[in-house]
């Protein structure tokens, strides 16, 4: 593409991404155009119905996208395919401009094809893998829901028994407002949200799914003890979801307590910077007149321009993440 795919999804919002796989598909139409239109016709057939296959696997996709959530690394990992497509296009046009030979040309057109093949197998492949995440993810969110109803049992205490019901409506009311908020996100950030949110649903899920079943085992035996401690370690599943949840998303958008802590700290240090290049300034009279002193901004600039930002955007979101992570688990073992 004309353009890097990275900087395109770095700098698409919620509005554009969707226009990525048009973008795609007109980059192919181009080199399509350009191999066929001197091709004999059994390659111009033969190419024009592997690529039509391939743009509505990518309009499959592109709307599977915008239906559940956005998934950037699916048109990354495709993107290698996409330039070996254009690749033996290229080779295609430079071999029918060689030879004549009818053989030679075919050999090179059903390797194109090919590989538009192998490319419309792998967004078929992803599309099924999306959807089967979104369903699984669903089916787990309403199991939840029906387990909070089942556990409103007899045997707990009360204020065991509402703090439950507070904290299982909490975790479902939170995971259903990130499902919306999501769609306003950067792709990227959309995504690495929603990969969280479902890796904790399902880990709540897994979780509480045989707590009703001990209730009734439990109820039927008199054993009210055992209700109540079921009672407070499902309550206490639907707490640590919670305060997870709230911790990777504080992390994705960069608003974490620690991050906050360092910028804090970066701040203070600037106006420190400031501080002492107004002492430089007061001291100027007094030095050599002519001679220039380097100024503590002068150094910082060339800090500045020395730093290259990452344009893998996705990547550095996960790396981020799980950093910080590490670093909010670590403070809370202390």
């Amino acid at each position: 593409m004309e353009k890097d795919l990275w900087q395109i999804i770095d700098e698409a919002d919620a509005q554009n991404y969707g226009n990525l796989a048009s973008r795609l598909k007109h980059d192919m139409e181009k080199s399509v155009q350009a191999t066929v239109d001197k091709s004999p016709e059994p390659v111009r057939r033969d190419i024009g119905k592997a690529s039509e296959n391939l743009y509505e696997k990518m309009d499959q996709f592109s709307q599977a996208e915008q239906e559940y959530v956005p998934s950037p690394k699916t048109w990354l990992e495709y993107e290698p395919k996409h330039e070996a497509i254009k690749e033996n296009l290229q080779n295609l046009r430079a071999i029918q401009k060689k030879t004549s030979s009818e053989q030679d040309i075919m050999a090179a057109s059903n390797k194109t094809v090919d590989s538009f093949q192998q490319a419309s197998i792998f967004l078929q492949t992803e599309y099924e893998k999306l959807v089967e995440r979104e369903r699984q993810v669903q089916m787990e969110m309403k199991q939840i829901k029906n387990i909070i109803e089942q556990m409103q049992t007899r045997g707990s205490s009360p204020e065991n028994l509402q703090n439950l019901m507070v904290n299982g409506k909490k975790f479902v009311s939170d995971i259903e407002n990130l499902c919306e908020d999501i769609h306003w996100q950067k792709p990227v950030i959309a995504a690495a949200l929603w990969k969280e949110a479902r890796e904790q649903v399902k880990q709540v899920y897994t979780g509480i799914q045989e707590m009703p079943d001990k209730i009734k085992t439990a109820v039927r035996d008199k054993a009210y003890s055992m209700v109540d401690q079921a009672v407070q370690k499902t309550s206490s599943i639907f707490d640590k979801g919670i305060q997870y949840l709230q911790l990777k998303k504080e992390s994705i958008l960069n608003l974490s307590p620690l991050e906050k802590k360092r910028q804090a700290a970066e701040r203070g240090t600037q106006e420190e910077n400031q501080t002492v290049e107004q002492q430089v300034v007061q001291r100027v009279p007094e030095l050599v007149k002519g001679k220039r002193l380097p100024s503590i901004q002068d150094k910082g600039f060339d800090n500045k321009i020395s730093i290259k930002k990452p344009r893998k955007v996705l990547l550095r979101v996960e790396s981020k993440a799980n950093m910080r992570n590490q670093e909010h688990e670590r403070e809370r073992s202390i």
